[in-house]
C-alpha cells in the first residue's frame, strides 16, 4: 500500500464509523429497539480463572463473553417451534452474561454508569450563537435547532436496557450455559465436570429451573499450550456429548487472541460455527421444551388453583391439612411459571400469547397487596399493546402509580420514558411535560434522571400549540439545572443556567436573578469558563440588592471556588472592585491633573504649528495630535527609560461588606523593538519576533524579588488597599520602564482579600472613525492607544517653577520674579529650551533690555538663550504684570532638546503652572477732538478714576504720565508752569480726577529708537523733584507693546466676523434679486444690479489693499502710559492706553468706528460724551476773516468780504485730490428745507487742487452781502476724490461767524 492510499483508507474507515454512530442514533429513537435490547434472552458463559487470564493476556482487558458478543453484530435467522407453532426471528440476538451480572448490584452504580454513556454528546449550549429571550423567539429556535437534546434518546436507551428487576422479570433468567476452561488447565473434565455439577445460589435464590437449560462446553488452546488438544476434545466428548462439545485454538499474540470478528473471513473462524450451533440448535430446543413444560406445569395446576379460589369465595368446606396442590409455594409457582411463559413468548415476538398471559399474571395479584407485581404486570400489558398498536397509555398508567406505591421509583421512571414517547407521538406536549414533572420531584428518583425528565418537560412546553409556555418551560429547566449540579454533571448545568439567563436577564427579578448568576458563576468556573464566570459575578453583585450576610456567603463561596478550582491561585479576571474607566488618567513626569487639560494640548499644539513638524511628532505628556486633521490614527504615547509613569484610576467597593485588597499595582505587557534588518547582509537574515513578557501573575514574594532585581523590563510600586463598604478611592499608580520597547498597560494586579490573585482589566473607549465613506458606512473604532507606550533611550528631564510669584497683583502693577529650570538627569544635558504661556502678555523674561527675551506675535514661543548641563539650575529672571481683573491660572510649558539627540523623543516638555489674583487699582478713560485755533493741533483728555467704593481699598497716586507717538506729543494744559497739587493725582477709593493735554508735533523733541523706527517720547512728572521712569525701557515698553498685540489681534477677530458676516449678506442679497429678477424678467434690472455688486467689489478690494498698508504703521496714534504707586508695600504699576486715535488717516481708516470727540473708555463714572462732527476723512479746513466788517452801504451797496479757506491734509502717506466749490444762494444743503441764503460767493468759485502728504493750502474767497447782519459762512461743498471715478462730497457744518455792521 503507497502512502498516498493510507490517508484515503482512513478516511473511509473514519466515514463509516460516523455512519454506523449516526445509524446507531436513528436506532436509539425508535422505542422498540430499546425495549428489544431491554427484553433480550441471555446466555450464562462460566469460565475458569485460566480463561480469563489467557484473553486478559491478549491485551484490552478482554473476556471471553466480549469476544462472543461481536460474532452477533450481524443479523442473526432463527427458527424456532413451538408446539403447533413456529417462529422465524430475522434478527435474534442474546446477551452474554456472567455470574456477576446477576449479583445484585447497587442500583446507583448503574445509574451512574447510564449517565456517564451519554457525556461523549454533551454540549455548551443547545444552540451556538443563539439567545431566547421572549416568545417571539421561539419558532426561530424551533426551526435552527429541531434537537436541542441529542443524547436524551441515547440515555433512555441506556436507561430502558440496563435497569432490571430480577424479582419482577424472567428475562435475564439464562437460556443456555457456557461452560470453558482451559487446556492448561490440570484436570479440564473434571472442572467442566463440578462447574454446573451444582447450579450456582442465584439459580435458587431467582427460581430459575435448570432442567431444559442446554450446557455447552468449551476447551480453550493457547497456541503456546503443550498438551494435545484434539485428546482432550475427545475426552470431552465421551464425557458429555459430541454436539455440545467444542475446541476453541486462540493465538495470545494477537488482539482478541486472534478471534476478532471479520465478515470476509466470519465463514472461515470456528467461532462462528460455534455460535451458530447455539443459535441453531441449542436455543430453539430450549424454549420448545421450556414453553412446553412451563404449559404442562400451569395445566397441572390449573384445577387447584380455580378449587382454592372457589372455596375462598362460597365458603368451602376446609380441609384440616392442605395438601401439595394447595401449598403456596406451589401458588408462587404457577404465578412464576405464567410470567415465565409470558416473558419466553415476548422474546419469540409473541405478542398476542404474550398479552394473554400478562393479563392472567396480572390477575394473580392485588393492586394493594402485591403492587410491584401488579405494576410490573400492567407494564407488559401495555407494551404488547403498544407492539400491535393497540391502547396502551392506561396501563402505563396503572403500572406508574403501583411502582411509586411499591417504592420502585426507577422502575416508575421507566415507565415514564416509555409512556413519554408514545404521549409524544400524539403531540401530547402539555401531557408529556406534566408526567415528566411528576417524575422527576419524585423523592427517591436519581438526580442526573430528575434532571433528564425536567429538561424535558421545559422543551415540550416550548412546542405546546397554540401558543408556547414561555416561562413554565423556562423554570423547569432552571430546575433541570439545579438536578444536573446535584448529580455533579457541571456541563449539562451550565447550559441549562446560560439558555434560561437569557430569558431572566434584565427583567429585575432578584431571587432567580441572584440563584441563576451564582449557578453560572459555580459552574463556569468549574468548566474552566473564567471570563464568564468573573462576568456574572459582577451582574450577580452591581445591583446591590443582597444582605450584608448574603454577599459574605457569596464572596467566601467565590473565594473558595476560585482558591480550589485555578491553577497557581490566579484566577485571571477579577469581579471586584469596580474601575471608573472613563476617570483614568495617565500622567508623565508626575504631572498632577486639573481640569483644564485642552489647555496645554493648545499650547502644545502651538509649539508643533510654529516648529512646522510636517510628520507626526512623538510628544511626552498629551495626546495633542487627536485633533489634528493631518493624521488618521492615533500613535501611542513616548515614555523615557527609568522615569515614572502614573496612572491615576478611581476604584469602588460596590457591595455592603468592607474588603482588603493586597499589593494593588499595574499589570503590563513589554515587548522589545524587532532590529533593524540590515541590508549589507546577504541573504537577509531572519526576521525574530521578540518575546512579550508581562507581570499577569501573582506578586508573591518570589515575583517581587525578580522583579526587584531586574528580571522583568519595568517595575511597579504594589499598594495596600482597604474598601469600606460603598466607598469610592482615587489611587495613583506607577510603573517604571528599565528597557528601550512598547509598553501596554493592561489593568490593575491584585489579592483579593489575602486568598485569590487576580487583575482587573481597563475597558477604555475606542473612538469612531468617520473620516472616509468606508468608515462612515461601516462601524470602525480606532484602537484607544492611551495606556500604550513607546519606551526610548534616556533623555534628560527638566523641571520649571515660578519662584516669588505674588500671590496677587493690582491691575497694571509691575513684580520682578524668577523662573527656575533644573535638569534632573545626571547624564546628559539638554539645549534649545523655549517657553510658552497661557497668558503670554503677562510676563516678560529678562532683566533689562539687553538680555530681555520677548516675543513679537502672541502665538510666538519664548526663546530662553540658557545652557543646562547635567544636574544643572538656571534662574530665569522675569517680570509680571496684572494685565486684567480677576483669578487666573498661569501656565507655562516648556519646550527642550537633548544634547545627545534622539530619533524616537525629538523634545519634551515640562509644565508649571500657579495661580494669582488680579485686584482693581485706578481706571482710564480718554477723549480726543480737533483743536479749534490750530489745525495741526488737538485736544486730549484723560479721566483717571478709583473704582473701589465705600472706603475700604488702597489709595493710589498718578506719579507720571507718558506719551509715545511716532510724531506728536503731548503738552499740560490744566496747569502751565507748576505741577498740580498732590491732591489732584492721589484717587482715595471712589475718586476721580480729569487731566487735559494738547497733541502737538513732536518736531524731533524726545526721540528715542523703538522697535521698528524712531518714536518720540514725552514724560510729565506730577511730583517735583522726582525721578521719572523711562517708558522706553524694559519691561514697561514690552508690556506695552503686548498690550497692543492683544489689541491688534482682537481687531483682526472682530474684522474677519464682519467680513464673514458681509459675505453672507452679499450671498443673501445676489439669491434674493437672482429671484427677483427671474420672476420679472427684467435683464435691465438685473445688469444694474450687477454693475453695482461688482462696483462695490472693486471698491472693497481697494479698501482692503489700503489698509494692510496702514494696519502695521499709524501715524496718527498716540500711546498714553499712566504710573501709579500705591502705599500698600511701596507697590508700583503702569496703565496703558494705546493706540488713542485722534485723525484718521485715510477714508477707509478702522479708527473711524470710534466718533471723535467721545470717551474712548465708556467705563468713566461721569459719563462724559462730547460730540464733535467728523469728517471721516484725512482731511482739516478752517476759515479765516476778520470777523468784524463795518460797511456804509448806502455808498456802495455791496459789501465784498475777501476770507481764506485754510485746508491741511493730515496723512502722513496718501495725498488728496480736492475740489472746492461754493454755493449758489438758492442751493440748499438739506432737501427738506427751501429757504434762499443772504449772502453769495463772488470772484473766483471753484477750485481744483492736490494736497501732499501733510501739505497746509490757503485758497481764497470773496463773499458778498447786501445788507448788515450776523452770517455763518459755511455754504461750500468739497469734493474728494477717492478711487477711481468714486468721489465723495462734503458740506461744510462748521460755524464761521461774520458780524457785519451799517456804519449809518
Amino acid at each position: 500500500m503507497t502512502q498516498a492510499q493510507i490517508p484515503t483508507q482512513h478516511n473511509v474507515i473514519s466515514q463509516q464509523s460516523q455512519q454506523q454512530a449516526q445509524l446507531q442514533m436513528m436506532l436509539y429513537k425508535d422505542i422498540k429497539y430499546s425495549i428489544n435490547s431491554w427484553i433480550t434472552p441471555s446466555v450464562l458463559v462460566i469460565s475458569s480463572p485460566s480463561v480469563s487470564k489467557i484473553f486478559q493476556r491478549s491485551g484490552n482487558n478482554t473476556s471471553l463473553e466480549q469476544v462472543f458478543s461481536q460474532y452477533l453484530l450481524e443479523k442473526k435467522k432463527v427458527n424456532i417451534k413451538v408446539n403447533d407453532s413456529s417462529y422465524e426471528l430475522n434478527d435474534f440476538k442474546v446477551n452474554f452474561v456472567t455470574l456477576k451480572d446477576y449479583e445484585q448490584q447497587i442500583q446507583s452504580q448503574i445509574l451512574k454508569e447510564t449517565a456517564s454513556s451519554i457525556d461523549s454528546l454533551t454540549t455548551d449550549e443547545y444552540h451556538p450563537n443563539f439567545k431566547l429571550r421572549t416568545k417571539q423567539d421561539v419558532p426561530y429556535f424551533q426551526k435552527i435547532c429541531q434537537e436541542p437534546t441529542p443524547w436524551f434518546e441515547k440515555y433512555r436507551h441506556q436507561f430502558i436496557k440496563s435497569l432490571h428487576n430480577l424479582d419482577l422479570e424472567t428475562f435475564t433468567h439464562p437460556i443456555a450455559v457456557i461452560l470453558a476452561v482451559s487446556s492448561e488447565d490440570s484436570n479440564p473434565i473434571g472442572m467442566l465436570v463440578k462447574m454446573f455439577e451444582k447450579p450456582p445460589p442465584i439459580f435458587q435464590q431467582l427460581g430459575i429451573e435448570v432442567t431444559n437449560i442446554p450446557k455447552i462446553y468449551m476447551l480453550i488452546h493457547p497456541d503456546n499450550a503443550h498438551t494435545e488438544s484434539e485428546k482432550r476434545l475427545n475426552e470431552m466428548k465421551t464425557t458429555f456429548s459430541t454436539s455440545t462439545s467444542y475446541l476453541l485454538r486462540v493465538n495470545t499474540k494477537e488482539d482478541l487472541c486472534g478471534l476478532a470478528f471479520d465478515h470476509s473471513t466470519a465463514h472461515l473462524n470456528p467461532l462462528t460455527n460455534i455460535i451458530n450451533g447455539i443459535l441453531s440448535k441449542d436455543i430453539p430446543t430450549y424454549f420448545e421444551k421450556e414453553i412446553g413444560g412451563l404449559n404442562d406445569s400451569i395445566a397441572t395446576n390449573k384445577k387447584s388453583f380455580f378449587s382454592k379460589v372457589k372455596a375462598f369465595r362460597f365458603g368451602g368446606k376446609k380441609t384440616e391439612e392442605p395438601t401439595e396442590t394447595e401449598n403456596p409455594k406451589n401458588s408462587v409457582s404457577v404465578e412464576q411459571s405464567i410470567r415465565k411463559v409470558a416473558d419466553l413468548y415476548f422474546l419469540l415476538q409473541d405478542y398476542e400469547n404474550a398479552l394473554s398471559n400478562y393479563k392472567t399474571y396480572a390477575k394473580e395479584f392485588n393492586s394493594d397487596k402485591s403492587p410491584g407485581f401488579y405494576a410490573a404486570a400492567n407494564e407488559m400489558i401495555g407494551l404488547c399493546n403498544y407492539m400491535i398498536n393497540k391502547e396502551c397509555e392506561s396501563y402505563f398508567e396503572i403500572a406508574y402509580n403501583n411502582y411509586i406505591k411499591s417504592g420502585l421509583i426507577h422502575c416508575a421512571a421507566r415507565v415514564t420514558l416509555i409512556h413519554g414517547y408514545v404521549m409524544k407521538k400524539k403531540l401530547n406536549y402539555k401531557g408529556l411535560s406534566d408526567l415528566f414533572k411528576t417524575t422527576a420531584e419524585l423523592r427517591d428518583i436519581d438526580p442526573f434522571c430528575s434532571a433528564i425528565l425536567w429538561e424535558q418537560a421545559g422543551f415540550a412546553l416550548l412546542q405546546t400549540t397554540p401558543s408556547p409556555l414561555f416561562r413554565k418551560a423556562t423554570m423547569r429547566i432552571v430546575m433541570a439545572g439545579d438536578k444536573y449540579s446535584e448529580a455533579s454533571k457541571r456541563k449539562h448545568a451550565l447550559r441549562c443556567y446560560s439558555f434560561s439567563y437569557s430569558v431572566y436577564e434584565s427583567r429585575d427579578w432578584n431571587l432567580i436573578d441572584d440563584h441563576l448568576h451564582l449557578s453560572l458563576v459555580r459552574y463556569s468556573f468549574f468548566q474552566g469558563h473564567t471570563s464568564d464566570a468573573i462576568l456574572f459575578v459582577n451582574k450577580l453583585l452591581e445591583k446591590n440588592c443582597q444582605s450584608f450576610q448574603k454577599q459574605n456567603s457569596i464572596i467566601r463561596e467565590f473565594l473558595y471556588i476560585s482558591k480550589t478550582y485555578t491553577k497557581d491561585n490566579y484566577i485571571g479576571e477579577l469581579p471586584i472592585p469596580s474601575i471608573n474607566n472613563e476617570s483614568i488618567s495617565v500622567h508623565l513626569n508626575d504631572y498632577s491633573p486639573d481640569g483644564s487639560q485642552s489647555v496645554w494640548q493648545e499650547m502644545e499644539e502651538a509649539f508643533k504649528k510654529e516648529a512646522q513638524i510636517t510628520s507626526k511628532p512623538q510628544l511626552q505628556g498629551f495626546d495633542l495630535w487627536k485633533r489634528d486633521l493631518y493624521f488618521e490614527a492615533e500613535k501611542e504615547r513616548t515614555a523615557v527609560v527609568e522615569e515614572q509613569i502614573t496612572i491615576e484610576v478611581e476604584i469602588k467597593n460596590p457591595l455592603q461588606i468592607p474588603l482588603q485588597f493586597n499589593r494593588v499595582h499595574l499589570v503590563a505587557t513589554f515587548k522589545e523593538q524587532p532590529l533593524p534588518i540590515d541590508p549589507s547582509i546577504q541573504p537577509p537574515l531572519p526576521i525574530i519576533e521578540p518575546k512579550e513578557e508581562s507581570n499577569m501573575s501573582p506578586l508573591d514574594d518570589l515575583a517581587m524579588n525578580k522583579m526587584n532585581n531586574g528580571s522583568l523590563p519595568f517595575k511597579v510600586e504594589p499598594i495596600d488597599i482597604l474598601l469600606l463598604p460603598s466607598e469610592t478611592k482615587k489611587i495613583v499608580f506607577s510603573i517604571q520602564p528599565l528597557r528601550p520597547g512598547n509598553l501596554t498597560v493592561k489593568g490593575l494586579g491584585l489579592c483579593m482579600c489575602g486568598a485569590v490573585w487576580g487583575k482587573r482589566e481597563f475597558k477604555l473607549k475606542n473612538k469612531r472613525l468617520n473620516k472616509t465613506r468606508q468608515q462612515r458606512e461601516s462601524v470602525v473604532y480606532e484602537p484607544n492607544l492611551s495606556t500604550t507606550f513607546r519606551v526610548t533611550c534616556p533623555m534628560p528631564r527638566l523641571e520649571a517653577q515660578f519662584v516669588d510669584f505674588p500671590d496677587s497683583l493690582y491691575h497694571g502693577e509691575l513684580r520682578q520674579l524668577k523662573l527656575v529650570l533644573k535638569n534632573c538627569s545626571n547624564k546628559m544635558g539638554l539645549k534649545n529650551v523655549r517657553v510658552r504661556l497661557s497668558h503670554p502678555t503677562a510676563i516678560c523674561f529678562g532683566s533689562n533690555s539687553d538680555d530681555a527675551s520677548c516675543i513679537k506675535k502672541l502665538d510666538q514661543s519664548v526663546f530662553l538663550d540658557v545652557a543646562l548641563p547635567p544636574n544643572a539650575t538656571v534662574n530665569v529672571p522675569c517680570w509680571v504684570r496684572g494685565m486684567t481683573v480677576g483669578r487666573h491660572t498661569l501656565r507655562c510649558l516648556v519646550y527642550y532638546e537633548s544634547e545627545a539627540g534622539n530619533t524616537d523623543l525629538k523634545y519634551r516638555l515640562a509644565r508649571c503652572q500657579t495661580q494669582f489674583d488680579v485686584r482693581p487699582s485706578i481706571r482710564i478713560s480718554s477723549m480726543s477732538q480737533q483743536s479749534s485755533t490750530n489745525l495741526n493741533a488737538y485736544l486730549l483728555g484723560v479721566e483717571v478714576d478709583n473704582p473701589i467704593i465705600g472706603g475700604a481699598g488702597d489709595s493710589f497716586h498718578i506719579k507720571q504720565i507718558s506719551s509715545i507717538s511716532k510724531h506728536w506729543k503731548i503738552q499740560p494744559l490744566s496747569y502751565s508752569t507748576d505741577v498740580p497739587t498732590p491732591s489732584i493725582v492721589s484717587l482715595v477709593p471712589g475718586k476721580f480726577t480729569n487731566l487735559f493735554f494738547r497733541i502737538v508735533p513732536s518736531n524731533g523733541e524726545g526721540i528715542v529708537q523703538g522697535k521698528h523706527d524712531e518714536i518720540s517720547i514725552t514724560n510729565i512728572s506730577f511730583y517735583k523733584n522726582e525721578p521719572m521712569y523711562d517708558s522706553s525701557s524694559f519691561p514697561t515698553y514690552h508690556f506695552l507693546e503686548y498690550e497692543k498685540l492683544t489689541i491688534d489681534q482682537l481687531q483682526q477677530q472682530q474684522q474677519q466676523q464682519q467680513q464673514l458676516q458681509q459675505q453672507q449678506q452679499q450671498q443673501l442679497n445676489q439669491s434674493t434679486n437672482n429671484n427677483n429678477n427671474n420672476n420679472n424678467n427684467n435683464s435691465m434690472t438685473q445688469s444694474t444690479s450687477n454693475s453695482q455688486l461688482n462696483l462695490l467689489a472693486n471698491t472693497r478690494d481697494i479698501n482692503g489693499i489700503i489698509d494692510n498698508s496702514l494696519n502695521d504703521n499709524h501715524p496718527n496714534h498716540i500711546d498714553l502710559l499712566i504710573y501709579w504707586e500705591c502705599d500698600n508695600n511701596n507697590r508700583m504699576g503702569v496703565l496703558n492706553s494705546s493706540n488713542i486715535s485722534f485723525l484718521p488717516t485715510h477714508y477707509n481708516d478702522p479708527s473711524l468706528a470710534i466718533p471723535w470727540g467721545s470717551w474712548k473708555n465708556t467705563t468713566s463714572p461721569s459719563g462724559k460724551s462730547i460730540l464733535y462732527p467728523s469728517l471721516k476723512l484725512p482731511l482739516r479746513y478752517q476759515i479765516k476773516s476778520e470777523l468784524l466788517i463795518k460797511h456804509d452801504f448806502e455808498k456802495e451797496r455791496l459789501c465784498t468780504v475777501p476770507l481764506k479757506l485754510q485746508l491741511s491734509n493730515c496723512s502722513f502717506i496718501h495725498p488728496l485730490t480736492l475740489s472746492i466749490e461754493t454755493l449758489l444762494p438758492h442751493e440748499n444743503i438739506d432737501q427738506s428745507t427751501h429757504s434762499t441764503s443772504q449772502y453769495f460767493w463772488t470772484g473766483i468759485t471753484k477750485y481744483n487742487i492736490e494736497l501732499k502728504p501733510q501739505e497746509i493750502m490757503d485758497v481764497d474767497l470773496h463773499v458778498c452781502f447786501a445788507q448788515s447782519g450776523v452770517f455763518n459762512i459755511n455754504r461750500f461743498k468739497i469734493n474728494v476724490k477717492l478711487a477711481n471715478e468714486i468721489h465723495k462730497e462734503i458740506y461744510s457744518t462748521i460755524q464761521h461767524l461774520i458780524n457785519i455792521e451799517s456804519i449809518n
